[in-house]
C-alpha cells in the first residue's frame, strides 16, 4: 500500500533528523516532519487548493486528483511529525464506521 509505504520513508526521514543515519540534504521532507508551523501551513495550503478545485463548475479529475495527493501527503508528514501513525487514524475510521 502506497501509503504505508510512504509513512516509512517520513519516519525514515524523521528518524535520520534526529541523528539517525541518511538524511538527503535539502531533504523537503525532513523539513515536513520536523517543523510543526510548516506542515500545518502546508496542509492549509493543500486543503484550500483542493477545496478551490472541487468549487469549480466543472472539477477537472486529474487536477482534483492531484491536490488531493498533495494533501494527502503533507497530512502524513504532519501524522509522523506528530508521531501519530497512520495506523492509529485509519483504527479512528474503523470505530466510526457503522
Amino acid at each position: 500500500m502506497i501509503l504505508a509505504e510512504l509513512e516509512a520513508l517520513l519516519r525514515q526521514r524523521r528518524a535520520a533528523a534526529e541523528g539517525g543515519p541518511g538524511v538527503p540534504e535539502g531533504s523537503y521532507s525532513v523539513t515536513l516532519v520536523t517543523d510543526p508551523v510548516r506542515v500545518q501551513r502546508k496542509i492549509m495550503e493543500e486543503a484550500f487548493e483542493l477545496c478551490l478545485e472541487l468549487g469549480r463548475p466543472s472539477p477537472d479529475p486529474r487536477r482534483t486528483a492531484e491536490e488531493a495527493a498533495d494533501l494527502v501527503f503533507h497530512i502524513l508528514a504532519g501524522l509522523v511529525g506528530a508521531g501519530v501513525g497512520l495506523d492509529a487514524v485509519l483504527s479512528e475510521l474503523e470505530d466510526r464506521r457503522r
